[in-house]
């Protein structure tokens, strides 16, 4: 009997030990585990509940959803990676900030869905009806987009690179500020589409229908546009420079300020077209068919060269206009204050110590210019080209530096109060020094930046990119980190305390002994970080990912967490079994049930 006994320990063993591995290897089902995924289960559950009053079968087999119905259902924020959802009824379901990514949502109805900031990447969409549909700012990267029904939908600012959209129009589509770069648009239909703003440049739109189209301020910069019709279009401000427009209809188009230097019109259509203000340089009209096109309206070059320091009125004389060729010019100690200076060519001048607040710089090259100390309040400098500028000790309080090229500016010591740097790329840029009170960083690219002495407390960097930046033991009390990538980033000894790290990504980050009292750490990715000796007192950590983490000798006292352990009994006999397997590798939640397991102390 004692023998039989233990036959049945073992075999009870063997049952249990192949139970934990397959719980911790199964994608389909442990791809819902820990706490960002609790959330997603509830919410399903909840619709479920709704529909069939049947929630346990949806939490054990939610890898796999066939002729599902969630339509109406509040799914916002859930993670449902590689999830099957084919033929999927989602109508009016509101989906904005789920991780999709693989999914499979073949033939799926999401015609009304809410679709904001879903990530898409790598999902498979093939004849999904997508009528009315919201998807701004949606990652549609690498998707399959086959065959699929936009018909009235929202793309707005989202990203469509290496989409597959073979057999799909773009019908009735608001698409303004999408990102398209590099696409493939041969042969593409946009009939009554919105894309003004939007990124085509380097895309492939040979033959490309764009009939009725908002096109103002779009990029097509260096774009194969070969026999695309333009006809009637409102092409106002477009980027066509370096672009291939061979045998392309542009009759009757609106082409005010558009930016065709050095694109290919040989065979192409300009009969009729609009071309005040528009830059026409180095363009060759011999066989462009230009009947009832006036091409004295747009700019040629006039090239102003100052051979002479002494004679300062220069720049004055040509304060408000446009076109100019101002590169190599030396002319410092001057006020051309509230002067329009778009579009101008100022490379590689010396501008040092002038007054030019209010000074409108839209779309100048103002690349390794000398600025230091100079006057810049309030001026418009949005989307500018200053790569290599010194800007020293400038006053560029209130500017509008949003989406300008900064990489490897010298902006030590300057006065950043209240500017706007949102999207700029300040990629190896010097702000040593800088006061960066009120500055607006959302979206901005810092990676490399140097920040010696520099007040970060308080500062709102939203949304920034800054991988690998070095910000060992600095003071970041109160600082906005939300939605930041900061993969990499050396923040040991750091104090974030009362920082806000909202859906921040931090992976593989070096968070040693810093101070995250008071922190929000809701949704954070913290997955490989180190947070040794890290204190999290009184911190918010709720949807956050913790795998593969280092956890030894983290404070925790008031922590508000999710625990699975909260969960039903089978959970956490999951758990504790994932735990004994895997020792060296905790679960995605810190909790406090098992503290002493990952050496946590109160």
């Amino acid at each position: 009997m004692k023998q039989i006994n233990n036959i049945s320990f073992i075999f009870l063993g063997i049952i249990l030990l192949i139970f934990a591995v397959w719980s911790a290897t199964d994608t389909s089902f442990f791809s819902m585990k820990g706490i960002e995924h609790q959330e997603t289960l509830k919410k399903i559950n909840a619709c479920e509940n709704s529909k069939t009053n049947n929630s346990f079968e949806t939490y054990m087999t939610i890898s796999s959803q066939f002729n599902v119905d969630w339509s109406g259902c509040d799914l916002t924020g859930v993670v449902l990676r590689y999830i099957s959802l084919e033929d999927a009824n989602l109508n009016n379901a509101d989906l904005s900030g789920a991780d999709l990514t693989g999914a499979n949502l073949i033939g799926a109805d999401l015609r009304n869905a809410k679709l904001f900031g879903v990530d898409l990447r790598g999902a498979d969409l093939y004849q999904a009806d997508l009528e009315n549909a919201i998807l701004d700012g949606a990652d549609l990267r690498d998707t399959m987009m086959e065959d699929v029904n936009l018909n009235n939908a929202s793309l707005k600012h989202a990203y469509i690179y290496k989409t597959i959209l073979a057999e799909t129009e773009f019908t009735n589509v608001d698409a303004s500020y999408a990102n398209f770069c590099g696409q493939d648009l041969t042969k593409k239909i946009f009939h009554n589409t919105n894309l003004s703003g939007a990124n085509l440049a380097h895309t492939k739109m040979q033959y490309t229908y764009l009939g009725k189209a908002v096109l103002h301020m779009t990029n097509f910069e260096e774009s194969n546009l070969i026999g695309s019709d333009f006809s009637g279009n409102s092409l106002k401000g477009a980027n066509f420079q370096g672009s291939n427009l061979y045998s392309a209809n542009l009759q009757n188009a609106d082409l005010r300020e558009a930016n065709l230097q050095n694109a290919d019109l040989g065979g192409a259509d300009l009969g009729g077209a609009d071309l005040t203000n528009a830059k026409i340089f180095g363009i060759d009209f011999s066989t462009t068919k230009i009947s009832g096109t006036d091409l004295n309206v747009a700019v040629h070059t006039e090239i102003i060269k100052n051979n002479q320091k002494s004679d300062i009125k220069l720049l004055q004389k040509y304060s408000n206009v446009s076109e100019k060729n101002f590169s190599n010019l030396d002319i410092s100690n001057i006020d051309i204050s509230e002067s329009k200076l778009q579009d101008n060519d100022f490379s590689n001048s010396n501008l040092e110590n002038n007054k030019m607040a209010h000074v409108d710089f839209q779309g100048s090259d103002l690349s390794y210019t000398e600025l230091s100390n100079t006057e810049l309040l309030g001026a418009n400098l949005s989307g500018v080209n200053l790569v290599g500028a010194n800007l020293s000790g400038a006053n560029l309080s209130g500017a509008n530096l949003s989406g300008a090229n900064l990489s490897g500016a010298n902006l030590n010591h300057s006065k950043l109060y209240g500017t706007d740097l949102s999207g700029a790329n300040l990629e190896d840029a010097d702000l040593s020094g800088a006061n960066l009170k009120g500055v607006n960083f959302s979206s901005a690219y810092m990676m490399k930046v140097v920040l010696e002495d520099t007040d970060l407390v308080g500062v709102d960097f939203n949304g920034i990119h800054m991988s690998g930046q070095k910000l060992t033991g600095i003071d970041l009390t109160g600082v906005n980190f939300q939605n930041a990538i900061l993969k990499d980033i050396d923040l040991e000894n750091a104090d974030l305390t009362n920082a806000n790290l909202d859906f921040a990504y931090l992976n593989s980050a070096n968070l040693k002994n810093a101070d995250l009292t008071n922190a929000n750490l809701k949704n954070t990715d913290l997955g490989g970080a180190d947070l040794t000796n890290a204190n999290l007192k009184n911190a918010v950590i709720q949807n956050s990912y913790f795998k593969n983490a280092k956890l030894d000798g983290v404070v925790m006292d008031e922590t508000d967490t999710d625990s699975c352990f909260k969960q039903d009994l089978l959970n956490k006999i999951i758990c504790k079994i994932n735990f004994e397997l895997n020792p060296n590798s905790p679960p995605y939640e810190t909790n406090f049930e098992f503290r002493d397991n990952y050496s946590l102390r109160s």
